[in-house]
């Protein structure tokens, strides 16, 4: 199913949802920064496991599986837009891959809010990582309207 819209127009779509969704990203940090204004420490000194280890690598496994399975889930969904010939399916599969790499983001949030965790940073990092790695890429949409080359 080919898409009505220009590939101009749908690429430039894509690029303002994934800036959008990587400007979430500086916002949680933003957040963070401001209610809890001295957490963010680039000390070294200070133990990556300091207050509750069980929650800190609860989360940090949640972390890469979310970020993993954000990956694996927009590959997919690319792929499938290539082989359908969907363009559509490539909006959707950015948008989950994108909203499962931000989800590290929010465990560094509810860390640093909740937990007083100093490295929250780290997983906004990663996060904003995962929606940076989400790029689209206009080849992929070529390929979903008119076909691999």
């Amino acid at each position: 199913m080919r898409s009505e819209k220009p590939i101009t127009v749908t690429y430039q779509n894509l690029v303002v949802i994934w800036f959008a969704l990587l400007m979430s990203q500086v916002i949680f940090f933003v957040v963070a920064s401001f209610i809890k204004p001295g957490l963010a420490r680039f000390d070294a000194s200070t133990p990556f496991l300091t207050v509750k280890p069980a929650i800190i690598l609860a989360f940090s496994v949640s972390a890469i599986v979310f970020f993993g399975l954000g990956l694996i889930l927009n590959r997919q969904h690319n792929t499938r837009a290539i082989r359908d010939r969907d363009a559509t399916c490539m909006q959707t599969g950015l948008t989950i891959g994108c909203a499962l790499s931000e989800i590290p983001s929010v465990l560094g949030l509810i860390l640093a809010l909740a937990f007083d965790y100093p490295y929250y940073y780290l997983w906004i990092a990663l996060g904003a990582f995962g929606v940076l790695l989400h790029f689209p890429r206009k080849g992929n949409l070529d390929a979903a309207n008119y076909g691999p080359y």
